[in-house]
């Protein structure tokens, strides 16, 4: 299996400066690198720059190899979003080597989802993904937390928390809208998979979704003229998008802290394998009658076949006239067909006597018998 890594590097607040464009261009002499985006593809070779330094400048940074590692980092300015919020979705209050963790380089926080696939998944294209996912930034900036408590959940295994000594454990805050995803969570717990029922129990357990968002027309006539003017200057010396994104941000209404139902998470696990059950269950009972119905409608069809089954026989010679692969297909089909009618209708005998001489006759057609040698 050929060599797979993708990188790519965003900015969001706005383009990087001179210095981080020069540490950008020294980190691959082959990638798209520009003040805006920084991407490359290796199917040989490694990435030579540090993907921590790369995000002391670009805002959001996507990996992915086809052995099976994929990695979303979001960098965010100093006070927008603090270590300690996120410390609660971290397990155990510790860092630890799976998928979402959290450090500070310089005046930026880097929060981490990361996922190692053992046995790899092939060939995948991460080209296109890191749009998917950057606006994952403007959410926590807003203080929503659910992807925060999904990479809590993508670790969160149900079996494991079936020990009573671990029930001093309380899971992180759920945050709420787990019930209307957006699309970048969407892509998120594409990447970063959560159990689907754990998933359930936790949209049963959070708030309600967010309200709409705010027209920006009474966004901006809340703001006083010296904003208005601040933000004008800021335009001029070129942060428009930087203003751009504070004033979109402004038309979300401000979620609410999650705050933490000391939920334990051996109690989590109980409703999860409770809420996997009965869906297994009910699954199971629809796939039942799935086959149920697809059995009698096979049964109905047999019958027509047998009350067709001279016409179908003498069918088969013209077929065979015409010496082509499509039309040994179609032979072996309703010779398929003929068999599976005759012995619904107790005839088995019949069809074998006719089948022995269809053989016969067509004994130097291989190409044909091959098609029918397991009837």
């Amino acid at each position: 299996m050929s060599e797979y890594q993708y990188y790519e590097f965003t900015a969001i607040d706005g383009p990087i400066s001179d210095e981080g464009l020069r540490y950008a261009q020294g980190c691959s002499s082959r990638a798209a690198v520009s003040r805006v985006r920084w991407q490359n593809t290796y199917t040989f070779g490694d990435f030579h720059g540090s993907v921590d330094t790369l995000l002391k400048y670009y805002d959001a940074h996507f990996y992915i190899a086809n052995w099976g590692t994929v990695r979303l980092g979001l960098a965010f300015p100093k006070g927008a979003i603090t270590p300690e919020m996120i410390q609660p979705y971290l397990r155990g209050g510790k860092r630890y080597e799976e998928t979402l963790t959290v450090k500070e380089i310089g005046n930026r926080c880097i929060v981490c989802w990361e996922r190692d696939e053992e046995g790899g998944w092939g060939w995948t294209e991460g080209e296109g993904v890191i749009d998917q996912l950057s606006g994952i930034r403007e959410e926590l900036m807003r203080g929503d937390y659910r992807a925060l408590f999904l990479g809590w959940l993508a670790d969160f295994d149900p079996e494991e928390w079936q020990n009573p000594e671990d029930d001093a454990v309380v899971m992180p805050p759920i945050s709420a809208g787990l019930d209307r995803l957006s699309p970048a969570l969407e892509a998120l717990i594409e990447h970063f998979p959560v159990d689907r029922d754990a998933l359930a129990v936790a949209a049963g357990l959070s708030e309600a979704s967010t309200p709409d968002r705010v027209p920006m027309a009474a966004v901006l006539e809340r703001l006083s003229v010296p904003e208005m003017r601040a933000l004008l200057a800021r335009v001029a010396e070129a942060g428009g998008s930087g203003v751009m994104a504070e004033l979109n941000r402004l038309t979300y209404p401000q979620a609410q802290t999650p705050v933490a139902q000391a939920i334990r998470c051996t109690e989590f696990a109980a409703k999860t394998i409770t809420t996997r059950n009965t869906r297994q269950k009910k699954e199971a009972g629809v796939a039942a009658a799935k086959r149920q119905r697809e059995a009698e409608l096979r049964k109905q069809h047999l019958a027509t076949v047998i009350q067709r089954a001279d016409t179908l026989w003498s069918g088969l010679d013209l077929l065979m006239d015409q010496k082509i692969a499509s039309a040994y297909d179609q032979v072996a089909a309703q010779l398929l067909e003929l068999r599976d009618a005759c012995a619904q209708a107790g005839d088995v005998s019949g069809f074998e006597q006719k089948l022995g001489g269809f053989r016969r006759r067509y004994s130097n057609r291989p190409a044909m018998l091959r098609r029918i040698e397991k009837l």
